[in-house]
Formats: C-alpha cells, sequence, structure tokens
C-alpha cells in the first residue's frame, strides 16, 4: 500500500487483518468501518527530501545570506522553524525581514555551509577540527538541538588536557549542563588535570567553584594549597589581591601541622596579604583544639577511599592466646581491611614482645592512640593510616594500666588508672605539636 490508501466505490468499507495493520504499523492507528485515521511519519521527510532540492536548484528561495566572500540562497521559513534567531529576525518588523541579502558576522562560510546542511538534511558530521567553530555558530544562531548535539560529541572526547577548554568553552556560551558536567570531570582527575598549564587560565570563580567541591579528588590537602599559589604566580600582578577569595576554598586546618608552618605560614605572597590572616588563625586554631572548631574548612573531602571505619583492638582468643591482628571494618563499602599489628618496641622481637593487656585508647584527628597497659605502661603509640605504620611516641610520664583516655582541646589525656600498687588519681596531657606530657 506504500503511505497511501485507495478508496474502492465496490467496497465502502475497510477491512484490515492482522497481517495489513503489521504491515502498515505507524500509517494506522484507528480503524473502525469506513472511517480510518492515517499517520504518515514518511511525509516529513519527503517534507525535507523535497526543500533540500528546492534549495540546491534555487528554486523559490527568498532569501542570500552573505558570510565572507559566499552567498547562500535559503528559504526564510525554513530557517524560522529551524533557528530562534531566525525566527526572531523574519517574523518581527526588523530591517532584515524585507532585505534580500542578508550579511552575517561572528561565523565562517565553511560553518554556515555546515549549519544550512543540517538545517535542509538533519545530518552533519562533528570532528575535533570544527567541533567548537560550529558550537560557537550554533550557539550564536541558536540552532539548539545543534548545540545539543556538540556538546554530547565533547561530553565523550573529555581528557585531562582539553577539559579546561571545553569548560571555558561552554562557560563562555551559557550551556550549563556542559559545563557541570566537566566541571565534574575536572574534580575527579583533579591531578592529572594539573599537569596541564591550560589549568593556570582558568577563571578565579571556575577555579573557586571546583576547589569548593567536597567530592575534590586529592590525596592531601598540600596539593590544592599549592595549586591555588601556582595559579596566582601564573599572573601575580593581576590576581594577588584574589588571594583571599581564592585561599577561602583550600582547608587550611586539614594540613599537617609541620607543612602549614613550614610551607604555608612561612609563604612569602601569604606574608605579603593581610587579608588572609584570618584564616591562618582559624588553622592554627583547629590545630591546637583538634575537633571543636567546626568551618567548611574543617570538613574532610569526600575521597572515594576515605570513609568511618571501626577498629577493634587488643584482646584475647579463647584459649586466652594474645591478639596482636588489629581488625578493621567499613560499614559502607561491607568490607574488612588490612591494618597494621599492634607495634612491638626495638627492643623486642616477635617471638618475644610485651602482650598489650588493659590498655587504652583513643582517635585524634584520624589517629588512633594507644597508651599503657600492665606489660607496657609507660608505652605511647600512634597509629597513621596514611603510611599504615604504628609510631612510638613520648612515654608517660607514670606508668599506668586499667585507666580511660580521652580528647580535649586538641590535646590527649591519661586519666587514673593503676600503677600495680595502688590506684592513680593523677592524669597527664599529651600535646602532638611538641610531642610532650605534662601533668
Amino acid at each position: 500500500m506504500g503511505d497511501t490508501l485507495e478508496k474502492s466505490s465496490e467496497k465502502p468499507e475497510i477491512a484490515l487483518d492482522n497481517e495489513c495493520s503489521t504491515k502498515m504499523g505507524d500509517l494506522v492507528e484507528v480503524s473502525s468501518g469506513e472511517k480510518i485515521k492515517f499517520d504518515d511519519t514518511g511525509l516529513s521527510l519527503v517534507l525535507q527530501n523535497g526543500l533540500e532540492n528546492l534549495r540546491l536548484e534555487n528554486s523559490l528561495t527568498d532569501v542570500i545570506l552573505c558570510v565572507d566572500s559566499r552567498e547562500f540562497s535559503c528559504h526564510r521559513v525554513v530557517l524560522a522553524a529551524a533557528s530562534n534567531y531566525f525566527r526572531a529576525m523574519f517574523c518581527n518588523d526588523l530591517r532584515e525581514k524585507y532585505e534580500e541579502k542578508i550579511i552575517l558576522k561572528g561565523v565562517d562560510a565553511e560553518t554556515m555551509n555546515i549549519l544550512l546542511d543540517y538545517t535542509y538534511t538533519s545530518k552533519m558530521l562533528i570532528t575535533k577540527q570544527n567541533v567548537q567553530k560550529v558550537l560557537e555558530a550554533a550557539s550564536l544562531f541558536q540552532f539548539l538541538r545543534m548545540v545539543d548535539a556538540c556538546a554530547s560529541f565533547l561530553t565523550e572526547a573529555l581528557q585531562p588536557e582539553n577539559c579546561v577548554g571545553i569548560l571555558r568553552l561552554a562557560d563562555a556560551h551559557a550551556l550549563h549542563s556542559l559545563k557541570q558536567q566537566v566541571q565534574n570531570y575536572i574534580i575527579q582527575n583533579f591531578t592529572q588535570v594539573l599537569n596541564y598549564e591550560e589549568f593556570l587560565e582558568l577563571p578565579a570563580d571556575i577555579l573557586c567553584s571546583t576547589l569548593k567541591s567536597d567530592d575534590l579528588y586529592v590525596t592531601e590537602e598540600a596539593q590544592v594549597f599549592e595549586t591555588v599559589m601556582n595559579w596566582v604566580r601564573y599572573k601575580e600582578s593581576e590576581r594577588f589581591p584574589l588571594l583571599p577569595y581564592v585561599l577561602e576554598n583550600v582547608r587550611l586546618p586539614l594540613l599537617d601541622p609541620w607543612y602549614f608552618v613550614e610551607m604555608v605560614e612561612a609563604d612569602q605572597l601569604i606574608r605579603q596579604c593581610p587579608d588572609v590572616f584570618p584564616l591562618l588563625q582559624e588553622a592554627r586554631m583547629y590545630h591546637l583544639s583538634g575537633n571543636e572548631i567546626i568551618t567548611e574548612r574543617t570538613k574532610p573531602r569526600m575521597h572515594e577511599f576515605q570513609s568511618e571505619v571501626f577498629m577493634i583492638i587488643g584482646g584475647c582468643t579463647k584459649d586466652e592466646k594474645f591478639v596482636a591482628e588489629v581488625t578493621c571494618l567499613d560499614p559502607l563499602r561491607r568490607s574488612r581491611l588490612e591494618v597494621a599489628k599492634l607495634p612491638i618496641s626495638e627492643q623486642e622481637t616477635e617471638n618475644e614482645n610485651k602482650k598489650w593487656v588493659e590498655f587504652a585508647c583513643i582517635t585524634l584527628k584520624n589517629e588512633v592512640y594507644i597508651s599503657g597497659g600492665k606489660e607496657t605502661k609507660h608505652d605511647v603509640w600512634k597509629y597513621n593510616a596514611s603510611i599504615n605504620k604504628w609510631i612510638q611516641i613520648e612515654y608517660l610520664n607514670i606508668g599506668r594500666w586499667r585507666h580511660k583516655m580521652a580528647v580535649l582541646g586538641g590535646k590527649v589525656y591519661v586519666i587514673g588508672g593503676f600503677d600495680g600498687m595502688q590506684r592513680i588519681n593523677s592524669m597527664e596531657a599529651y600535646d602532638p605539636f611538641h610531642n610532650c606530657w605534662s601533668e
């Protein structure tokens, strides 16, 4: 039957069997008695092909678009139907509505030819070489579906070496969806993107929104600080006034105290900028008082490898054997993590080591402290998760076991306990900054 239906005077009623209905598919939606609803979805393709042929034959065209030295004969109605830009030009009382020739700026002839081919055929070839020009022209003349196609192409083509350029392109043309996708890519691949100088060309507002993200993938906050300082120094005279604005996105309190003193406070640009001093003071207070200060900059970033875990330390088996293994459970991933065994001192061997019995433990700033014990009453160790090692620190002044530990004001306290002869009614405070105990 093709795309037409013939009526026969001998058979006024049209009866369609199952086979015929299947063949007609989208041509027939409702058939009842002498009535049939005919939906010819192929007609749009016929119209499109017809309009393209009319353009090629220069038939019924009513406007000429002049780009550089080339002229393109077109149909106003086709341009207005495909583009909001041309709809506004031809459907409102503008000068161009009555002109036979219209000069277009902001596009080259080759790119304009691609836009017109797409308008009349719905087909175009997007390549790495032409995607930027096509996107810019499509955005200018508001060929919105072409803009979406270019954005999809760029999303698939994202690489560390080109993502910053794509981000700036998306920002320049207000392509919010593409911009968000590229920013997410930079956030997840931050350490790789930093290797390319193009990153230093980022505008301040985009840099800040990137560094502010909780999901920024860095192994340590020092990378973020160094990124900011490199960005400022890249155009120092222009960007130095922006240092406080950008630096507030660095979580200075999360830096290692040594790094903060030696690399941040000692930096010449930092010392020359009084407006950043409140940020430095916030970090100092956090280092001194621990987790008692809560701001946007004291919140850890949500790295893929970070999560809260349970640690089970010490104890004995049912046959009273000492357990040196530390069990670490990640409830989020429902997995068990490998953690270093309980420590032994330099004087001990694995066969003749002291048993960690009746000791105490506490956490401070993502480190685990253990102290005292019946056979280790003066020992204090801390577990550093980044290197998966137990590090021995300053001994207790008074050896003890069956005691308690607490954290307050950035210090670790041991309280009470037993020394083998009597109960202890004193306590000691440990200062991590100076590695010393005081009563």
